[in-house]
């Protein structure tokens, strides 16, 4: 079973909402690993994309100073974290473009998570019937005229 998070937008149309909303699955993104910078085209994510290739060149720039082998560990290093945060960036991309979290569903492909999330959205809250008026004391009546905890109204010990 897999983990999405659901991220609807927050001004549009209430009839517009359910076909704008945008199912993002939790964990590891193995397309990511392999295909970075094609991955980040692929969702628009141009902040991710823009960050990855800044860090691609810096890898290759460094080579000169830190040999082929190392430059070789920081390509593989970038790829798996490419792959860690891949679905991190593409909500925070949302959140920035005026999406919100709107809940988190299991199902066990997207569709079936989809068809979980709106069943249970759709489904309209009953009112809820007005509650009872709390009672103090029920088994006891207060006297008339018996004021706070003493016996009597005017007396004095």
């Amino acid at each position: 079973m897999a983990i999405f998070s659901v991220h609807l937008p927050d001004k549009a149309a209430p009839e517009a909402i359910a076909d704008r909303a945008v199912f993002v699955r939790d964990g590891f993104a193995i397309w990511a690993l392999l295909f970075g910078p094609l991955w980040f085209l692929r969702y628009r994510e141009w902040l991710g994309l823009v960050g990855w290739i800044a860090l691609a060149v810096l890898i290759t720039l460094s080579e000169r100073w830190v040999g082929p082998v190392t430059t070789g560990g920081f390509e593989l290093i970038l790829a798996i974290a490419t792959g860690v945060v891949a679905n991190d960036v593409r909500r925070l991309s949302l959140r920035l473009r005026g999406f919100r979290e709107s809940g988190v569903v299991e199902g066990e492909s997207r569709d079936a998570a989809e068809r979980r999330f709106f069943d249970a959205w759709l489904v309209q809250p009953r009112p809820a019937s007005p509650p009872a008026p709390p009672a103090l004391h029920p088994g006891r009546s207060v006297p008339p005229g018996v004021l706070g905890l003493f016996p009597e109204s005017g007396a004095r010990p």
